[in-house]
């Protein structure tokens, strides 16, 4: 099925390559976008290391999750909306619980994954982790456990596991810039 570039957008040019599975898509739409939604996250927390993880999940998101753009008018829009969401939803918490509880809006973004897509980019990124650390994001970001969880199963402090989550998300993060 051939798409139509014709009329399109950079932004919808590359949305659609990085759907085909393009990873040079996905890391030119996170070098546009990321600064920007880091920054704004960054306003409204005024928590560096929480924004940075705000602005991680919602990529990972875009990566892992079928948005439905067609009924998108901006993906730059759309984006801060995510961002918008993922802040309010930490403000609603109290900041009881670290950034792997936070969940985007289900209006927002549907949970069907691209498993072909998103699993080897993750498996590469935990094969060069410790074994705690990958077990601990394994849990967490591809599991849906809560730190409380993952410290109970393992036998570590909440603490420890939201060390491995942080020390984890810059990896991945490194990775992706």
């Amino acid at each position: 099925m051939s798409f139509n570039f014709k009329g399109k957008t950079d932004d919808e040019i590359l949305i659609k390559a990085m759907a085909d599975g393009d990873m040079g898509a996905f890391a030119k739409l996170y070098k546009r976008y990321a600064p920007a939604v880091l920054r704004f996250v960054k306003g409204l927390i005024k928590d560096k290391a929480k924004a940075e993880d705000i602005v991680q999940n919602i990529f990972m998101r875009m990566l892992t999750a079928k948005p439905s753009f067609e009924s998108v008018a901006s993906f730059k829009n759309w984006l801060f909306v995510c961002a918008r969401n993922e802040v309010i939803s930490i403000l609603r918490s109290k900041w009881e619980s670290d950034v792997d509880k936070v969940q985007v809006y289900p209006d927002v973004v549907s949970e069907t994954v691209y498993p072909d897509v998103m699993m080897p980019i993750l498996h590469s990124v935990l094969e060069k982790m410790p074994e705690k650390r990958s077990e601990v994001f394994r849990l967490s970001r591809i599991e849906g456990r809560s730190a409380e969880e993952i410290a109970a199963r393992m036998g570590i402090s909440i603490r420890t596991v939201q060390k491995h989550l942080e020390l984890a998300n810059r990896e991945v993060r490194k990775y992706l810039n």
